[in-house]
């Protein structure tokens, strides 16, 4: 049997409550026993005396993100003999619902792993569940000027800040060109990191594109637009916000969002891009490995696919990467912020807040440019990883401090917003409807009446 936790300040009728409103209480979090005893001081340096730290984290990471999961909890614990980090993982796909259930139950590990892009670590800041670092973070000599502004907003309640980022990274803002595509159709290839427009992709693809429209040799494009960073930052390039500012009211019905909407479609509507659900396995990642899509769009993971990728493909090729189109008036890149928090049930909150520390520090930034090829936060994660620099680092930095928060919904239903513009956009990229201002009025409703629920 597991121990209870402290529940801290939340009440188990909060989480009952939170769970059942997302249709979640489903199992509760496979977590281990911690371990007994633990310092309550509240200080910034970790206890001498032993201790363990149940670290909830998304099921696979140790080997997808070994140098998140693995390597930097090793380093931490050879810093710190007194602490053991035992990785409790959750799987992903059930982590939201999961977490949720442990902390109602108090088995919720010490530090977990969250995410704002659909607003849970909000709603777990305010249900109680995240610990604020205010000041363990000012008496460890750390100050919050060492992390991107996006992120800071992004982590920031009542002038409080609540855990420490993980990355801040800029969603779908890249694009991965086939240089071998792009030569074959007579196309000057742009430089690694150029900025792009909406006009040159739109031609590029369109001389891409080989073979007949119901069966393509070769596709232009592959879009990513049905997930909420995706759209974020996809109307913001043409100037425009998701919300308004208080997070009440949608802002699908004005013609930003219609000329995004219409660029898009304009894609689909001549087999240019293939519609993602249709796809085999492996969608349009694949599809660019296999030298049948010309321009890949997407977010950084999408870096380390195509790397191991072509490794295996039959015809491997050089490629290009360049920032995502943006128009003459755009908005920030929308700050996708993880973390890793120290949770407010925690019995050892120094070493607690050690570990989010550790998981957000300079360390931290050389083993993940490292091993994943990707940033953190860090304002200076350029100076920090100098000799690791490659084409896509310095994009990613560019992009990342070009980034603002997210105007997320005020009751925290991101993903029942993200569900409503998903399934109304993918009516147009279907053909199903036609694009006018019915139709961005109607998607514009729907999305206002979620956020008139409660939290």
């Amino acid at each position: 049997m597991q121990e209870k936790r402290n529940s801290g300040t939340m009440s188990r009728r909060q989480f009952l409550w939170a769970a059942a409103a997302t249709t979640m209480l489903a199992a509760c979090a496979p977590v281990a026993s911690p371990s007994a005893g633990g310092s309550q001081s509240g200080g910034s340096s970790p206890a001498a005396e032993q201790v363990t730290l149940l670290f909830n984290m998304r099921a696979g990471g140790d080997t997808s993100e070994p140098a998140i999961y693995v390597r930097r909890p090793e380093t931490f614990m050879k810093d710190n003999p007194n602490v053991k980090v035992e990785l409790a993982p959750i799987p992903g796909d059930d982590y939201e619902a999961k977490a949720l259930t442990a902390a109602s139950a108090g088995t919720l590990g010490d530090v977990m792993w969250t995410s704002d892009v659909w607003t849970f670590h909000s709603r777990l800041v305010k249900l109680g569940v995240i610990a604020a670092v205010d000041d363990q973070l000012e008496k460890s000599g750390h100050s919050k000027d060492e992390w991107i502004p996006a992120a800071l907003n992004t982590l920031t309640h009542d002038g409080k800040l609540y855990g420490l980022p993980k990355c801040a990274h800029p969603g779908e803002a890249y694009l991965w060109l086939n240089n071998d595509l792009f030569q074959k159709a007579g196309l000057t290839l742009p430089k690694n990191g150029d900025t792009t427009n909406m006009e040159d992709v739109t031609s590029w693809a369109e001389k891409l594109a080989s073979g007949p429209e119901d069966n393509r040799d070769v596709y232009g494009i592959g879009l990513v637009n049905l997930g909420t960073q995706s759209i974020v930052n996809g109307v913001r390039q043409f100037g425009t916000y998701e919300n308004n500012e208080e997070g009440t009211e949608s802002l699908a019905d004005n013609e930003q969002w219609m000329a995004w909407a219409a660029w898009n479609k304009n894609f689909y509507d001549k087999k240019l891009a293939p519609i993602e659900a249709s796809l085999p396995t492996g969608g349009s990642n694949a599809l660019f490995i296999a030298g049948k899509l010309g321009i890949r769009h997407n977010q950084r993971s999408t870096y380390r696919a195509i790397i191991e990728g072509l490794k295996q493909a039959q015809n491997p090729f050089e490629w290009t990467i360049v920032q995502a189109p943006r128009g003459p008036k755009p908005l920030g890149w929308g700050a996708s912020v993880d973390t890793h928090s120290a949770t407010t049930s925690t019995k050892h909150p120094d070493e607690a807040f050690a570990l989010s520390l550790a998981l957000a520090d300079d360390t931290f930034t050389r083993y993940v440019v490292e091993g994943q090829g990707y940033l953190t936060a860090r304002v200076k994660d350029l100076e920090t990883a100098k000799d690791l620099i490659t084409p896509f680092i310095e994009l990613q930095y560019k992009c990342m401090t070009e980034s603002e928060a997210f105007r997320q919904p005020a009751n925290d239903r991101g993903h029942e917003i993200e569900t409503v513009y998903a399934n109304e956009l993918a009516k147009l990229w279907l053909g199903d409807e036609e694009l006018t201002a019915g139709f961005m009025q109607n998607m514009k409703a729907a999305a206002d009446e979620v956020m008139k629920k409660p939290f």
